[in-house]
């Protein structure tokens, strides 16, 4: 590939990251602002707010799974291959007749899930402790967002497969919004461990499940893509696309079936470890949001139209920048985000209804967590070699070995360290799984080489720890004027740590002569032309 030829793909592959980060990171701000709302009213010991986490991480496995993980990995190269081809037509008659055999094995699973936990509730009543009895009340209320934001995601994946990626990066901000302006009105109404409060705050998530939907179908709409009810199960490239879905269900979802056996087990310590368990993991897929899925989605639009041309050094070339892109930003996050745990922890959370032993144990999980933190970027790219080439086995065979390991982990972990045995279980096993996928992936990418992205993610694995020195050094030395809130204290640490472990590794890349910095830089110069 020309050098001209390949800066321009890099930019516009980091432009794309971009449009996708900053819609990213508006809807993830406004998710932490929801948990430091959830946190300060229904606090972090409570049968009800663990009964929600537990309960609304089923219908979010099945987002993932079948609205933006599997199904999306299925239905993006197919539908980049036909506007490749310039044929809108197809790709509109494809999309169509996909999304209506979507929404209605959708409809089965509402109606499933909802009875087995119907049943479950009415044979365990005054058997099992509060907050797993409460889980499976609230979890019919609950399903039906499931079918809701996955019909969603597939109108995403259309916007996407048109690199349109603002809006549905910023779809989420309005299920936040949503969840937000519920709980400010239900704090006036009733005290958190009121039944009716916990009704209303399920009945907000189907509102926002509406308004996600509804506003994906709009944009695809001024784009040519009006959705219409066709009914085609026989057609040969709606089955090509199922036969690659079915199985890639457990391949791209590895992560979220392992955070649902998590869930499962951490139910068993009480609700405090439920809490501190979920608002930890919200910490940190705050940056594997901003950069992994970001990078991700990108990633596919760039390497499915490539393999549809099979221009393998567009392959190679996409695949390293992406991975030294996210390595890039999420090492750097993890160290500091280690080395300031506890003032970030405590200036997000610890008000209200949030004790002190929530902000402990949660700071705890946090700190198991974060060494997974660059897998779990890494993964969302690395499953793209094999998804732009329809190879779907590959991922499932890997991830099925992958989660039992997690099984196995988890139960020896979890006598000894509580939830943090857990976090440390999924840490390892996303590490795990991301090199693995890409030793695989190399038959995919024949051009592309491990060993210089392996040296890149060595370099920037020492910039990041020096950053997270000079972040703990400055945090503990912080200058702070007397009299100010904790609140505030809490904010000025993180600035001067932050501040100082952010230029510290910009530094040390320089030293390093890293080509990232440069090469984001540009990306967004060009965005911004």
């Amino acid at each position: 590939m020309p050098e001209s030829q390949s800066q321009d793909k890099k930019r516009q592959m980091g432009r794309g990251m971009l449009t996708n980060f900053l819609g990213i990171f508006c809807s993830r701000i406004l998710g932490l602002a929801r948990d430091v709302v959830m946190t300060w009213y229904w606090g972090g010991s409570g049968a009800a707010q663990a009964a929600f986490h537990l309960a609304f991480s089923i219908p979010n496995l099945f987002r993932t799974l079948f609205g933006e993980g599997a199904f999306t990995a299925a239905f993006v190269p197919a539908i980049s291959e036909k506007l490749e081809q310039d044929d809108r037509a197809g790709a509109w008659r494809l999309a169509e007749r996909t999304i209506t055999l979507q929404l209605l094995g959708l409809l089965g699973v509402v109606v499933v899930v909802s009875g087995i936990s119907g049943v479950l509730y009415w044979n365990t009543l005054g058997e099992v402790r509060p907050h797993v009895s409460l889980t499976f009340q609230i979890l019919p209320l609950l399903m039906p967002y499931a079918l809701l934001i996955c019909v969603a995601g597939s109108f995403g994946s259309i916007l996407n497969s048109l690199r349109r990626f603002a809006m549905p990066a910023l779809n989420p901000v309005l299920f936040n919004v949503c969840q937000i302006a519920t709980v400010l009105v239900l704090s006036r109404l009733w005290p958190n461990d009121e039944p009716r409060a916990l009704y209303w705050f399920c009945a907000s998530v189907l509102l926002a499940g509406v308004l996600q939907m509804g506003s994906l179908m709009f944009v695809c709409a001024r784009q040519g893509f009006q959705f219409h009810f066709s009914l085609v199960w026989k057609d040969p490239e709606v089955r090509a696309v199922c036969a690659r879905f079915l199985p890639g269900t457990i391949g791209a979802g590895a992560n979220q079936i392992n955070q649902l056996v998590d869930k499962a087990l951490v139910a068993f310590l009480g609700p405090l470890a439920v809490s501190s368990m979920a608002y930890s993991q919200h910490l940190v897929y705050l940056p594997v949001g901003l950069f992994g899925v970001a990078m991700g989605v990108v990633c596919l639009t760039a390497m499915s139209r490539a393999a549809s041309r099979n221009d393998q050094p567009e392959m190679a070339e996409s695949l390293d920048f992406a991975l030294r892109l996210v390595l890039f930003l999420s090492l750097p996050c993890a160290a500091m985000f280690g080395a300031l745990a506890l003032p970030f922890v405590k200036m997000l959370y610890f008000r209200g209804a949030f004790s002190e032993e929530a902000v402990r144990e949660c700071v705890w999980a946090l700190y198991f967590y974060l060494p997974g933190l660059p897998a779990f970027c890494c993964q969302k790219v690395a499953l793209n070699p094999h998804h732009a080439k329809k190879d779907t086995q590959t991922p499932v065979k890997v991830a099925v070995a992958f989660i039992v390991l997690n099984f196995f982990l988890n139960i020896s972990l979890i006598w000894s360290l509580r939830q943090g045995g857990l976090a440390l279980s999924t840490s390892i096993c996303a590490w795990a799984n991301t090199i693995t996928l890409l030793y695989l992936a190399r038959r995919h990418v024949l051009l592309w080489r491990a060993w210089p992205t392996v040296c890149a993610g060595l370099q920037l694995l020492l910039a990041s720890a020096f950053a997270g020195v000079l972040a703990w050094f400055a945090a503990r030395h912080a200058i702070l004027p007397q009299g100010l809130p904790a609140t505030v204290q809490n904010i000025v640490i993180l600035l001067e740590g932050g501040i100082v472990g952010g230029l510290g590794y910009l530094l040390f890349c320089g030293i390093l002569r890293r080509p990232e910095p440069r090469e984001l830089l540009g990306a967004l110069r060009s965005r911004r032309k």
